[in-house]
């Protein structure tokens, strides 16, 4: 038995009630491809990947989560997603098992094509522990040894370690979305997760993103970015929730450009790592945290006031070749955000093969699943416009 052991940040305890507030409450991604795959080889590099990667076994033990030694489940279905409004798949939504404790799993989608979801909950996860979990089972598939990740640290130990160098931004619910209020209606879905291909890639997608959501909001948007802590310290090893965010607050009319050379000066000054104080005053009681989180909801529903206009979350460029496995190639990765009642929209890109894949899970209401169509094709005719071999370099 493992003796991987470590306590639950005031972070990831903010996610427990979101499971059944904004269910599944999943991150997701999503590896597309050609070919197929054996369950049984699957599960064989899922259990080898995850022993090298305790953050995959974990399961609540009072205060703390410990790896419980058991291998997430791999579901093999006859399925295939239908892009792209993905709010009603009937796998998607479905709560990951055998058991309620569980807290990763994998799907396999034998339909054509051949789909492998890694399924994780963000108590026990950020999205870049889930890629490097999900990169070790390819490993595993071809044979190679995991990279592992078993350094039992989460953002409140990470930071206590390099420390913050001042204070959390305020969260008040004060911001507007970019696709405004709507009313949520009874029997309607409560959220939404969309899914467009941008037919290019280029530099600042993320910034890009951002720039045209301020400019639908406003008189000012607050864009969330997700940063890795893991920049702070390149050797720990660990999957867990280790991303705070950065703030940038912007107009109507905002260049991309300006947005990206605010993020920098943000990461120059790591303002994230502050956000773990706002974090810590955040944690409340069970009970009053869903009350909290249902007025939240309902604020941002009815009232255009949200602890932020949106997050926008960038995970990563992929090699498609070089993720491939025997009899399996991947032709793209996407990565499916989970949903939140204290967030209007979140945006998950990834970019590979030439093409920029984007997702985004959104409050629904009265009005919102048009407005949203309207949003996602602003943003793909933009950024397939303005992704062109002349644009300067972004980070």
């Amino acid at each position: 038995m493992s003796t991987f052991r470590r306590p639950i940040s005031p972070t990831e305890l903010m996610y427990f009630p979101m499971r059944e507030l904004a269910p599944p409450f999943l991150m997701q991604l999503a590896i597309e491809g050609t070919g197929g795959l054996d369950a049984e080889e699957l599960r064989r590099a899922v259990a080898v990947a995850s022993e090298a990667n305790p953050g995959a076994r974990l399961v609540r033990e009072g205060k703390y989560w410990v790896d419980n030694g058991q291998a997430p489940a791999v579901r093999a279905v006859p399925h295939v997603l239908e892009y792209p409004a993905l709010e009603g798949d009937p796998v998607l939504n479905s709560p990951i098992g055998p058991t309620s404790a569980a807290t990763a799993e994998v799907l396999l989608l034998t339909a054509d094509p051949v789909t492998v979801i890694f399924r994780v909950f963000h108590g026990v996860m950020d999205g870049m522990g889930m890629v490097m979990w999900a990169t070790d089972v390819l490993r595993a598939l071809r044979g190679q040894e995991p990279i592992g990740a078993a350094d039992p640290v989460a953002d409140e130990e990470l930071v206590r370690k390099v420390g913050a160098p001042g204070r959390p931004a305020l969260m008040l619910p004060r911001w507007r979305s970019a696709l405004g209020t709507g009313r949520q209606d009874a029997g309607q879905p409560r959220h939404l997760l969309r899914h467009r291909t941008i037919n290019a890639t280029g530099p600042g997608a993320m910034v890009r993103v951002a720039a045209i959501l301020a400019d639908e909001g406003g008189p000012v948007s607050r864009i969330m970015i997700p940063v890795d802590l893991r920049r702070h310290d390149p050797e720990l090893r660990s999957t867990g929730n280790l991303a705070l965010p950065l703030f940038l607050d912007a107009s109507p009319g905002v260049d991309w450009k300006q947005l990206n050379a605010d993020k920098k000066i943000g990461l120059q000054e790591r303002r994230e790592l502050n956000q773990m104080e706002a974090a810590r005053l955040s944690n409340v009681p069970p009970a009053a945290g869903k009350v909290l989180l249902r007025s939240l909801n309902w604020a941002g529903a009815r009232l255009g006031r949200n602890l932020a206009s949106a997050t926008v979350s960038h995970m990563g460029r992929y090699d498609f070749e070089d993720m491939a496995v025997p009899g399996f190639t991947p032709t793209s990765v996407r990565v499916l955000p989970q949903h939140s009642v204290a967030m209007p929209l979140l945006f998950g890109l990834t970019e590979g093969g030439g093409r920029t894949e984007l997702t985004v899970s959104a409050r629904s209401g009265r009005g919102i699943p048009a407005r949203l169509d309207a949003l996602l094709d602003r943003i793909v005719t933009t950024l397939e416009t303005e992704f062109a071999p002349s644009d300067s370099a972004a980070s």
